[in-house]
């Protein structure tokens, strides 16, 4: 077997003898390890600093809580109290700005999987909205992207559908880690609280997580493997269906079904589209909790076969259109309020682009797509260049 990589991430790189004398809090979850498993929490109070205040992400420091569900009153960690960023309302994405008296530093460290719909990275954007009106110092330890520096998609129209999985304007496939995120959104944003980022040491773009020696967790409730992460910049486009992408299985968002499909048949349709890097196995499954719960389905599993070749936002939209072939629209789309939002459809948030969005509705081919996807493509560099900080 191949020996991993050496790779340190911020935890590993920064100087936490900085912060004695300060009162400290964290924006982290049960990810904020480093590469011997031992907690942010941990590494800072075993080494004297006042650690005050922890905030919370969505599932909750510990992943229990599943998407879209109020986290609630969380535990203490180390006798340290733990505050929540994602309870049963829009505003309690915010902090409590009654709270920034406990700390004079907030320090971020949770691990994204570089989507722009996973919402670590909208908490992060909203506490810095925070601490432009109420000024503290912001240290970013930045960690790696674990599905490496590709990107895809188009940059997302922040004033027309700005939401929880649509914060901060990047590509649906954002390619970039946590701190040159962070980085990008306050210039972006024209910020002046102080704010700094320790960085990577051994990370190359061109790689994913598991080249490295570093522990993968499942990052959220159903996210378990690189290889859904990997999936993800498209596969969370079923969200905006009534389709079922595997939650409540084993297989969240490997799978993608409804009650009452063949799934022969909607393998043969699928396999008419020729995606590459990826290949669908006729597949029956039972969801226990959340869309189609106790239902079974026909539907398939979407097996990885080529991590460089599979461009995951055009696959699923290929995917959800023949889904939209087989099945026709009534009732296809979903309807309830998603992330808060309750006047923008679910996949208009997602899409998060007018003219993707009408492309979608309207049908439009692979190749239309792919062509307009490469033309917003191409501006890319231009728009983020700077703040790439890793070869």
């Amino acid at each position: 077997m191949t020996s991993r990589k050496k790779l340190l991430q911020g935890i590993d790189t920064f100087d936490f003898s900085s912060l004695k004398g300060k009162k400290v809090a964290l924006i982290a979850n049960y990810t904020s390890i480093n590469k011997d498993g031992v907690s942010l929490v941990e590494k800072m109070t075993g080494s004297g600093i006042s650690v005050t205040a922890v905030f919370s992400p969505e599932h909750g420091y510990f992943p229990v809580a599943q998407d879209m569900e109020c986290v609630g009153t969380e535990n203490k960690i180390n006798g340290i109290p733990v505050f929540s960023l994602y309870g049963n309302n829009a505003g309690t994405l915010s902090p409590d700005t009654s709270l920034f008296d406990l700390f004079d530093t907030v320090v971020y460290d949770i691990q994204d999987i570089g989507s722009r719909y996973y919402t670590y990275l909208a908490t992060l954007a909203i506490f810095m909205d925070k601490l432009q009106e109420i000024p503290r110092e912001l240290i970013v330890l930045d960690r790696m992207n674990p599905i490496g520096g590709a990107f895809e998609g188009s940059l997302l129209d922040d004033t027309n559908y700005k939401s929880f999985v649509g914060y901060v304007p990047l590509f649906h496939r954002h390619g970039m880690t946590s701190g040159e995120i962070a980085s990008y959104y306050y210039k972006l944003k024209k910020y002046d609280f102080p704010f700094k980022t320790a960085m990577l040491q051994g990370w190359s773009r061109n790689s994913f997580a598991d080249d490295y020696d570093y522990p993968w967790l499942p990052t959220s409730p159903n996210m378990p493997t690189v290889d859904a992460a990997i999936l993800y910049p498209g596969g969370c486009l079923l969200e905006g269906t009534e389709l079922s992408e595997g939650r409540g299985t084993t297989m969240p968002f490997l799978l993608a079904g409804t009650h009452g499909l063949d799934p022969f048949k909607l393998k043969k349709e699928l396999d008419k589209e020729n995606i590459p890097g990826i290949t669908f196995i006729p597949m029956e499954f039972r969801p226990m909790f959340q869309k189609l719960s106790m239902k079974r389905c026909g539907g398939v599993y979407i097996a990885l076969t080529d991590r460089e070749k599979v461009k995951p936002f055009r696959a699923y939209i290929s995917i959800i259109q023949v889904f939209r072939r087989m099945l026709g629209d009534d009732g296809f789309f979903r309807a309830k309020p998603y992330e808060f939002i309750d006047k923008i459809p679910a996949m208009d948030l997602l899409l998060g682009d007018r003219t993707l969005i009408d492309m979608f509705y309207n049908s439009a081919s692979s190749r239309e797509t792919d062509s307009y996807l490469k033309q917003c493509e191409e501006n890319f560099e231009k728009q983020f260049s700077e703040f790439r900080f890793y070869d």
